[in-house]
């Protein structure tokens, strides 16, 4: 994403006050510094065969995009592995996800709330609501699935309310960016309908 210019006054990130280790925040920095986002106007190759870089802590690999030197809006391109699932999540961010190609579905909600389940594929466009839990699962058991997030970060991280809360039940494990990442009670969750 477009960085702010330098003469603007940017206080420390806001992280997860009860629980500093669900934040997502440093890993997604550091990844960001050590695999830096593609620039320019234009995605040099077709977001289905692109390259992707391993992201452990959301369980799935992914690369960011910094286009046209945007300052408001973010984007990045995560993939599943065939028959596995994301780390469960939420984030201030609004966000709306574009499947690029696969099949499967995703698990929302928000504290205390029935889950919903959106089933989607090749060419679906939906957008967990903000701050509500969302994990995302891959159906397939021989082709993995992509799908392109587009974020208003920058705005968010500007206003200093930019959180990435990883789930009570995804556990970390030692140090750095590892976790335990376990399916949580999709079992009960309600269809939602995409058409």
């Amino acid at each position: 994403m477009g960085e702010w210019p330098d003469d603007f006054d940017m206080p420390e990130q806001v992280f997860v006050r009860d629980n500093p280790d669900a934040s997502e925040i440093a890993a997604r920095d550091e990844f960001n510094r050590t695999n830096p986002p593609l620039k320019g106007f234009v995605v040099p190759e077709d977001l289905r065969t692109i390259e992707l870089i391993k992201r452990p802590w959301r369980n799935n690999k992914g690369l960011w995009f910094e286009l046209a030197e945007n300052r408001i809006l973010s984007a990045h391109l995560a993939e599943l592995a065939p028959g596995t699932n994301s780390v469960r999540h939420r984030h201030t961010t609004e966000a709306y996800l574009y499947i690029v190609k696969g099949e499967g579905y995703s698990i929302i909600n928000y504290d205390g709330q029935p889950e919903q389940r959106v089933e989607w594929s090749e060419g679906t466009l939906f957008s967990p609501p903000v701050w509500a839990w969302h994990q995302h699962f891959n159906s397939s058991e021989t082709e993995t699935a992509r799908y392109l997030a587009v974020q208003d970060t920058g705005l968010i991280r500007h206003m200093r309310f930019h959180q990435i809360e990883r789930h009570p039940t995804q556990l970390k494990i030692g140090e750095g960016t590892d976790y335990v990442v376990n399916a949580v009670g999709a079992g009960a969750a309600q269809p939602v309908k995409t058409t």
